[in-house]
């Protein structure tokens, strides 16, 4: 039970995250692209990247869900099951991110979608 919570938290981590990182990189992107001399260096961008909140936070809220994830398979976890699990809960709470935040996507084939990967997941932890 310990390891399907954490692997629903890893899920919730990166769905969540992956639209506002998207967002972020696109504020990067314009800050880049104001740069005064052209094309900034190596380490002018990676200062862009630094102080920029928009990016920077949700990025390092995704990497923890990432830093969970090795440690949920290192610690001995079934990895026919918390894989799956991990990546089905992503794919859930990304949609519904997507969709709190306004963005167009196809609902029927999203609930489909979600289904068939939930039965497989289930297909999975029965097998183990």
């Amino acid at each position: 039970m310990r390891g399907a919570l954490a692997a629903l938290l890893v899920g919730l981590l990166w769905g969540v995250t992956n639209p506002f990182v998207k967002r972020g990189s696109g504020k990067v992107d314009e800050r880049v692209k104001r740069f005064a001399s052209g094309s900034p260096a190596f380490s002018q961008q990676l200062w862009i990247w630094l102080t920029t909140p928009s990016f920077l936070v949700p990025q390092l809220l995704n990497q923890s869900g990432s830093i969970l994830f090795v440690y949920l398979l290192g610690s001995g976890g079934d990895i026919s099951t918390i894989v799956p699990a991990a990546n089905a809960c992503s794919l859930l709470f990304n949609a519904l991110a997507d969709l709190a935040l306004g963005e167009p996507f196809q609902l029927p084939q999203l609930g489909l979608g979600t289904l068939l990967v939930a039965f497989g997941v289930y297909l999975c932890g029965t097998s183990a």
